[in-house]
């Protein structure tokens, strides 16, 4: 019998799939290629992504889509990378893509081909990552979530980052749990990936610790430290292909950027206005509908309301720092505020709505009846509470090995930076994509997710400690989507 055989039966038998295995490196390609569920599940994906597109093509941008599309243009014309308007300076892959799209096509529409392919592929990795959590029932579910999760297929057709990010993130897990059957070659792709991560979004520059924990967990033996250094001596040379993969791909825009833009950066120079943005005299920032700064002019009356922002017409990386010294003291001035602000961002984070809501509410997709608007906002936010909520449920009950080291790592990090900055719902789109793998498990495996738990009662603690607030967050900003109510 394969290992993935051995996995799908135990995952039939309570309890027996609690423990991970890594099967990513198991699957043989047959075997994944005649997956016919797999298949149908990428078929769907594809009708979901590329209709929407045929039926409702939207050529004009939305803020930062423009923003990108400024820089795409200024690399077009030679200049490089350039700083924003507004004074910060992104990570360099999307608007190098924009501009490659542009010069290959003609248009920066374009750019939603590559995503949609992109959004496919990262169907597959959620079925790996799956599958290493328990066989193929897992996989399959995983596949299925992704494919039909309505805002992860909606922002293929926009110019955001996201689906980029996703796929690199999700590859770059995916491939490390290869990597843990001591293949360097799959290290090296992980670290690829992960570095091209970096280079579509700062915020993924300090998750790389969390990958070298993982390639050397040793499964069963948590608390073990001579297990840990046991594992990292095994897996030397997965540590050292990931790094140097690592490393390869980010050092030399590091180094070239560093020596440009005003002093040392590893791939962005953000973290300075995001943190004005949240930690001011006005309230947290946001720009999802019903709550965001939605016009400009409404949102240029936030900020005068507020502290001035350094000097923007200095090196970005200058500018940053500046900022983040000025938040610093505006906390140490105002710490009652900043504590108050912490559920507020959360529950910005953590609102059911999406973008997507927004995009119906201003009407974009014309010809849509008024029920199927209504039916597909209430998809969103009941997707969004089944990962939220179901992931939450199987994280507590089953998240033992290097995919929940990662998977769990990313997520809490994800919070954290907007404990210190602001929410909104754009930034939870990749925890999603992470979270409902779990949600796949608790789908595919009720019965011994919930005994798992009813097996452990410090899950079961941890669970009744986490499951309260979540709800609350959740539901807290859920009136917002349906204007009619309210």
């Amino acid at each position: 019998m394969s290992d993935a055989d051995a996995g799908e039966v135990a995952g039939e038998q309570p309890g027996a799939a609690m423990a991970p295995r890594d099967l990513s490196k198991a699957i043989p390609w047959r075997e994944w290629a005649s997956d016919r569920r797999l298949w149908a599940a990428i078929a769907v994906g594809v009708v979901l992504r590329v209709l929407p597109l045929i039926l409702w093509p939207q050529f004009e941008c939305i803020r930062d889509e423009c923003i990108y599309r400024g820089m795409a243009a200024a690399i077009n014309n030679g200049k490089g990378l350039t700083v924003s308007s507004k004074g910060w300076l992104p990570s360099p892959g999307y608007p190098y893509m924009l501009a490659w799209c542009k010069t290959l096509f003609g248009t920066y529409f374009s750019i939603k081909i590559p995503q949609i392919i992109m959004s496919e592929i990262s169907v597959f990795f959620a079925y790996v990552c799956g599958r290493h959590l328990g066989g193929k029932a897992i996989g399959r579910t995983a596949a299925w979530i992704f494919a039909l999760h309505p805002t992860l297929a909606w922002f293929t057709n926009t110019q955001w980052i996201e689906t980029v990010y996703i796929f690199f993130l999700l590859g770059a897990m995916s491939f490390m749990l290869a990597a843990r059957a001591r293949d360097w070659k799959m290290a090296a792709l992980s670290g690829t990936f992960l570095g091209f991560a970096m280079l579509f979004k700062g915020v993924a520059t300090y998750m790389p610790p969390f990958f070298l924990l993982a390639a050397v967990y040793p499964v069963g033996a948590l608390w073990s430290v001579e297990r840990w250094l046991a594992e990292a001596k095994r897996q030397s040379n997965v540590i050292i292909g990931f790094v140097v993969a690592l490393l390869l791909t980010v050092a030399p825009y590091s180094y070239q950027a560093s020596q440009r833009h005003g002093g040392f950066m590893v791939a962005d120079a953000t973290v300075g206005h995001v943190l004005f943005l949240g930690n001011n005299d006005f309230p947290p920032l946001t720009f999802d509908y019903g709550l965001g700064m939605l016009t400009q002019p409404l949102f240029g009356k936030y900020l005068r309301a507020g502290r001035r922002p350094c000097n923007r017409n200095v090196l970005p990386v200058r500018s940053s720092k500046c900022e983040v010294a000025a938040v610093v003291d505006w906390v140490k001035e105002h710490p009652d505020q900043f504590v108050e602000r912490i559920p507020v961002r959360l529950a910005q984070l953590f609102n059911p709505n999406s973008f997507l809501t927004r995009h119906i509410r201003w009407g974009y997709w014309g010809g849509l009846p008024y029920y199927a608007k209504e039916g597909l906002a209430v998809l969103v936010v009941l997707t969004s509470l089944l990962v939220s909520w179901g992931g939450t449920i199987a994280v507590w009950a089953r998240a033992r090995g290097p995919y929940a080291f990662m998977a769990v790592s990313a997520v809490v990090y994800t919070i954290g930076t907007t404990v210190v900055s602001y929410g909104m719902t754009r930034f939870r789109l990749p925890m999603e994509a992470v979270w409902l793998v779990y949600l796949a498990v608790l789908l595919a495996e009720p019965r011994a997710t919930f005994e798992a738990l009813k097996a452990s009662p410090a899950r079961q603690a941890g669970l009744l400690l986490t499951m309260p607030p979540l709800v609350v967050l959740t539901l807290w900003y859920l009136p917002t989507g349906f204007p009619m109510f309210w």
